[in-house]
């Protein structure tokens, strides 16, 4: 929606009273399924449903569109996960987009030589090793989300992006994932029985389940918490969320921003209290702020 008029509100308060327009823009399904290309051996079709976003309130529009379409649930509240990327980046986890990766190996030398570089708490479990190890960017198959809509926007629009790549943030149903996958009513925690066997505990162990499921992180680093980490694990099938989404309207939704707004909405989001410091409060997310703020040109050599 866009900001339309400003004006007194009419019972004599003398406050402003906002007005607005709806504008948000409902991409409508083809009559033909869309290639979404999750893997390059195997392409899977899945019609997404899409929604166009020229502003910040617009954006917040197509989230609440989404909402208030979902499911009733008794007792409970709605529930959505956001992932903030680029049009083209699928939502895969990192480890499938390599070759020949070894991820037990991967485990067990980064718990072994990170153990001595752990600045918080050290991890309980694996499950709270490979929660790290996905939020400080090693190879795993955990993709990672936000219930925040507004972080998820942030960190689509925060780097720029190919010309072809226009940002997007991919939304989730994770009540309606683990439904279909798991028959099960909630969010899952890793320790609970839905989760066993998406992490083996040793190389000899099968991974066996196929399609990802949502699971609640223990929250082992500031970072997790401060950008409302949630996550999906995944099985076998390396285009698994396509592949449920393809089957199931109403799992896997996609808001697509223009790519000639993305310095107003980013100007907006700061106005919000939404910037690199709020997602990474640490010296380093300090100095990219600064100089976001006051950009300096190098000098030629």
């Amino acid at each position: 929606m866009h900001l339309r008029d400003l004006r007194l509100n009419p019972g004599g308060s003398g406050l402003p009273q906002l007005h607005y327009a709806a504008s948000h823009k409902l991409v409508t399904p083809k009559a033909q399924f869309d290639v979404v290309e999750t893997t390059r051996e195997q392409p899977v079709r899945a019609d997404i449903e899409e929604h166009q976003a020229d502003s910040l309130i617009d954006y917040l529009a197509a989230v609440f569109h989404i909402r208030e379409h979902l499911p009733a649930r008794e007792g409970r509240r709605a529930e959505l996960w956001f992932r903030g990327a680029d049009r083209e980046h699928d939502p895969i986890p990192s480890l499938f987009r390599y070759e020949n990766s070894d991820e037990w190996e991967i485990r067990r030398e980064f718990r072994r030589r990170g153990i001595l570089m752990l600045s918080e708490r050290e991890p309980q479990d694996e499950w709270e090793w490979y929660f790290l190890m996905r939020h400080n960017n090693a190879p795993t198959r955990l993709l990672d989300w936000t219930d925040s809509a507004l972080i998820a926007l942030y960190f689509a629009l925060r780097k720029p992006l190919p010309e072809q790549a226009p940002p997007a943030v991919w939304v989730l149903n994770p009540v309606l994932l683990n439904q279909i996958v798991c028959k099960t009513d909630s969010v899952v925690l890793s320790n609970e029985p839905q989760a066993a066997g998406y992490l083996p505990e040793s190389p000899r162990d099968e991974l066996k389940p196929e399609l990802p499921i949502a699971v609640d992180p223990i929250h082992v680093s500031r970072r997790l918490a401060v950008q409302r980490s949630r996550f999906t694990i995944h099985g076998k099938d390396q285009n698994g969320l396509i592949t449920v989404a393809a089957r199931n309207p109403g799992v896997l939704f996609r808001v697509i921003i223009t790519k000639d707004c993305v310095g107003a909405i980013l100007n907006d989001l700061r106005t919000c209290g939404v910037s690199e410091t709020t997602i990474f409060p640490d010296l380093e997310g300090l100095s990219r702020e600064l100089l976001g703020e006051w950009p300096l040109k190098r000098r030629k050599s």
